[in-house]
């Protein structure tokens, strides 16, 4: 396969001819709750920016705010960046972005983004991106990679590719990883903050919050509190009325009584 910079006369042409090699900047922020897109994303575009080499020009910029771990058929296809007053003018998203790969007239001979996590946290679709973009002739670059070279090797020797791609698997690879991790702990600890006999949200009807001081001193002396249900003085008994004649129903209905 060959990429616009394996030519022979690709690196003399660039430095004789002053041309920069145009780049597209992919950025991904996970969602519009979690993170401050016009920060993250702005963040994400400068390392992109100050990772490149000389010759290499950013021109197009897309990005998406969504999770990496949507099916790709999926993903660019929100407007959640529409809620924001994001400081860079967006070309697209993701499918976009792969479609004018694509494209003969494309703008683009690589991609670059801050790391390949911002590409998916899924292997599977991070590499199929990678592949998509490939099989188009565009390199996918990472700010935090090693940046090709224009030149070719001296006597005609290949260039090393075999350790930076073992590791950008890797780091694909703990990318996926980490995701499930926080969620196998984030959904243990909840189910041991309700097991302890906390509560979070509206309390469901024959309740009411009993706010309790936050057992963590630094929250607690910051004025935060956290929630046990208590019975509602009218509205509990009444549920509890209606699930003692539930429980007799059924009794009735089992043994034919009904």
């Amino acid at each position: 396969m060959s990429y616009p910079w394996d030519t022979a006369g690709a690196a003399g042409a660039v430095e004789a001819a002053a041309i920069p090699l145009s780049v597209a900047w992919l950025g991904r922020t996970s969602t519009d709750d979690q993170q401050d897109p016009t920060l993250s994303l702005p963040r994400q575009l400068r390392a992109s920016r100050d990772a490149l080499p000389e010759g290499f020009l950013i021109v197009a910029h897309f990005y998406d705010i969504e999770s990496g771990r949507m099916d790709l058929d999926s993903r660019g296809r929100g407007q959640a960046h529409e809620a924001f007053d994001i400081p860079i003018a967006r070309d697209g998203g993701i499918q976009d972005l792969l479609a004018e790969a694509k494209r003969p007239d494309r703008r683009f001979a690589a991609v670059i983004c801050e790391s390949v996590e911002r590409v998916a946290r899924r292997i599977y679709f991070g590499t199929k991106i990678e592949y998509e973009l490939e099989q188009a002739g565009v390199m996918l670059l990472a700010s935090d990679e090693p940046m090709p070279q224009l030149d070719r090797p001296p006597g005609g020797r290949s260039r090393k590719r075999s350790t930076p791609m073992l590791t950008r698997r890797v780091k694909q690879a703990v990318a996926e990883w980490y995701v499930l991790q926080m969620l196998e702990l984030s959904w243990d600890a909840f189910c041991e903050h309700t097991e302890q006999g906390w509560n979070v949200g509206k309390p469901c009807y024959g309740y009411r919050a009993k706010k309790i001081p936050h057992p963590v001193a630094a929250k607690r002396a910051e004025g935060k509190t956290k929630t046990r249900l208590v019975p509602h003085p009218v509205e509990g008994p009444t549920v509890t009325q209606i699930f003692l004649l539930r429980g007799t129903h059924s009794a009735l209905k089992r043994s034919g009584s009904a």
